[in-house]
């Protein structure tokens, strides 16, 4: 399930409700002043903690994490929390019913692991709320890399044209998998030539053609152990291969480059786009770490950077029974969306 941007909202919105339970039950006589007029106190501790408006924590919704120590020192320590809610609690003059009530701990209890994921929430801060490819087990994460509904950016190919085995470990995630959102840039732009007639005080303009622009792809890729230094070494691999034709004494000498699929963040953004690989970069940074990799096709140790970024530049591209079914009223629909065109 999606990891809620603001742990402390849902823990404290339950600890909220456990005491207006207690408010219906005694009608708001104990204490001086009543009950309600000690629980607007508790309501403004709820707020603040909460990351509602005006709120230090307000910050964490509306910028980001890029902030989360000052936001985090605005309302004390994390354990001061259950203090701050207690001392709500008895201004309100119900200390001692409140005690009685189980749901008021179940409530906290029960939200206790949302606060370790404060770090994990840093940690991805640029993955999108409720991404799908995330399940609670326990008191882990775990990354579902078979989920059909798997939005993550991957450019796939049918990996048979070579050779058995030789990208067996991309063949196992569909394609090669960004495991960060990567940065992409898409355009798409209509040409029309300029008419400049004598004796006219504006230009006309006739249409030409419409074109999508090169998709750009830059992204992140880190290795943590052997494995994934391992699935780097294929994943670069490939798309060095990719821009290569079929040459020499290659099987199918004399065909062009592959073409490839490109999907990611679902049907209303990229669905099995084909597309060429036109351009590959790859960075090996001076400063970080390298990891040695022996598990690889070539038969020797490889040395793979612990954090590098991989750039692809891609083109979608179509043959012309392809283009003869295109419908702008079914595209705009989104009735298209399914059949490769962006």
């Amino acid at each position: 399930m999606g990891l809620s941007l603001n742990p402390f909202s849902s823990i404290l919105s339950s600890a909220k409700s456990a005491v207006s339970a207690v408010t219906n039950q005694f009608g708001g006589g104990f204490g001086s002043g009543g009950l309600n007029a000690g629980m607007r106190g508790l309501e403004d501790t709820v707020n603040k903690l909460g990351g509602g408006i005006g709120s230090s924590l307000n910050g964490l919704t509306a910028g980001g994490f890029g902030d989360i120590g000052t936001a985090l020192k605005g309302i004390g320590s994390i354990t001061n929390i259950a203090g701050d809610i207690g001392r709500s609690i008895n201004g309100a003059g119900i200390g001692g019913a409140i005690g009685a009530i189980g749901g008021f701990a179940s409530a906290v209890s029960s939200g206790a692991g949302q606060l370790n994921n404060v770090l994990s929430l840093f940690r991805g801060k640029n993955l999108p709320a409720s991404g799908e490819l995330f399940e609670q087990r326990g008191s882990f994460v775990e990354l579902q890399s078979g989920n059909s509904e798997d939005w993550r950016v991957r450019i796939n190919c049918n990996f048979g044209l070579f050779g058995d085995g030789a990208f067996s470990l991309l063949q196992e995630t569909n394609g090669v998998v960004w495991p960060y959102n990567p940065s992409i840039t898409i355009g798409t732009k209509a040409s029309y030539t300029p008419l400049d007639p004598v004796h006219n005080n504006y230009t006309m303009h006739a249409y030409k053609n419409s074109s999508v622009n090169d998709i750009q792809i830059s992204g992140e890729f880190s290795c943590e152990t052997e494995a994934d230094a391992a699935y780097w070494i294929q994943a670069t691999t490939f798309f060095k291969a990719s821009t290569k034709m079929f040459f020499g004494k290659s099987t199918n000498a004399g065909n062009p480059p592959i073409i490839c699929n490109l999907s990611g963040y679902g049907p209303g953004v990229l669905n099995s786009i084909p597309v060429i690989v036109k351009e590959f970069t790859v960075d090996l940074p001076e400063d970080v770490n390298y990891i040695k990799c022996t598990s690889n096709n070539f038969g020797q140790a490889t040395w793979v950077p612990i954090l590098s970024k991989i750039s692809v530049t891609v083109s979608p591209i179509y043959n012309r029974s392809k283009l003869r079914q295109f419908s702008l009223q079914e595209y705009a629909s989104g009735s298209m969306s399914t059949k490769g065109y962006i």
